[in-house]
């Protein structure tokens, strides 16, 4: 199974949950708009997990690699494109006013077009031997990325934003579903990637 099979099904998802959010956060409704943005993430998680189950037994295969890491990849900057849009569609739709908004949408929107870069350098690489460095550098930026995506989540959950009455209540929730879900896609990714490399056939 690969994200574009699903990308239908994740677009539905995601225009979904931009309408609800929206409308939520017009009504100053938390928990309906976090509902709206977590079952985004699981339609997010259950494409994940038909994209990397699969591989967590089957044998290695360079081709198979290379498709679960671009599209794992791919979902991740779906991700960041649902925060950036959730964020630029809540807080200019609706009466929700809060200073800093654009600028943590425009944050999420260049994760977004960078993730989607990082995704067009793995498919350009043809051959094995660029393909192996893609998936590398990959493995590095998928740790930073959780450590960040880590710390990030315990400074919100720390600090009692979670339960803020402040105009920024609407974007807590969409940093909180992003945050976890992105952190999900790292540990998955990981896990496939260790999973792949001891599946590897012993060199003599």
């Amino acid at each position: 199974m690969s994200f574009r099979s699903m990308l239908p099904t994740l677009l539905l998802a995601f225009a979904l949950s931009i309408f609800v959010c929206v409308l939520a956060a017009a009504r100053d409704s938390t928990a309906t708009l976090a509902l709206a943005a977590g079952l985004f993430a699981v339609q997010v998680l259950f494409a994940l997990l038909r994209i990397n189950a699969p591989l967590w037994r089957s044998p290695a295969n360079p081709a198979a690699d290379f498709e679960w890491a671009w599209s794992n990849t791919m979902l991740t900057a779906l991700v960041y494109a649902w925060g950036a849009t959730a964020m630029f569609a809540i807080y200019s739709l609706t009466g929700l006013a809060w200073r800093h908004w654009w600028q943590y949408g425009a944050g999420m929107a260049l994760l977004a077009l960078a993730t989607l870069w990082f995704a067009h350098q793995l498919a350009s690489g043809r051959d094995r031997q660029a393909q192996a460095r893609s998936l590398n550098i990959l493995l590095v930026m998928t740790w930073l990325q959780l450590a960040a995506v880590v710390i990030a989540l315990a400074y919100l959950v720390s600090s009692g934003k979670l339960a803020t009455e402040k105009a920024d209540w609407a974007a807590n929730v969409v940093f909180l579903t992003g945050g976890l879900t992105v952190a999900a896609i790292s540990l998955v990714s990981l896990y496939t990637y260790r999973r792949r490399r001891a599946l590897e056939p012993t060199r003599a």
